[in-house]
């Protein structure tokens, strides 16, 4: 005695396509990660209110009442830090030549040294770096 599948394979019925294979994908390979790919190029949390903004900048200040460092325009107006003690032009703001403090004089961005990692690209990888 045949089984019921063996019997409709017989009279000509063939199989649908099975719902396995209509829902495979394709396999993506995922991107080498090399050092060209820089990550946490930009700050943009603000430690003081504990807010993301793009004008977050690093801060090397004397101030008593917060122990911030990464602090956006608003609180270090707020907190009255000068613009002197500014450490860093990475924010958007300041790439865009936007950046500017309510709280005395702001220094412009040519006054910030540019990134190391911008300079120049790295040589082959070296894994006892």
């Amino acid at each position: 005695m045949k089984s019921l599948k063996d019997q409709l394979l017989q009279a000509g019925l063939r199989p649908t396509q099975s719902p396995k294979a209509a829902n495979e994908r394709e396999h993506i390979k995922k991107k080498q990660i090399t050092e060209a790919v820089i990550h946490q190029e930009q700050r943009n949390f603000c430690e003081e209110c504990q807010q993301v903004y793009p004008d977050v900048e690093l801060y090397h200040h004397r101030n008593p009442t917060t122990e911030a460092e990464w602090i956006c325009v608003k609180c270090a107006d707020r907190l009255k830090i000068p613009d002197s003690f500014r450490q860093t032009a990475q924010s958007d703001t300041s790439i865009k030549k936007m950046f500017r403090r309510e709280h005395g004089a702001t220094r412009s961005s040519s006054e910030f040294k540019t990134p190391s990692h911008s300079a120049k690209p790295r040589g082959p990888i070296n894994g006892n770096r």
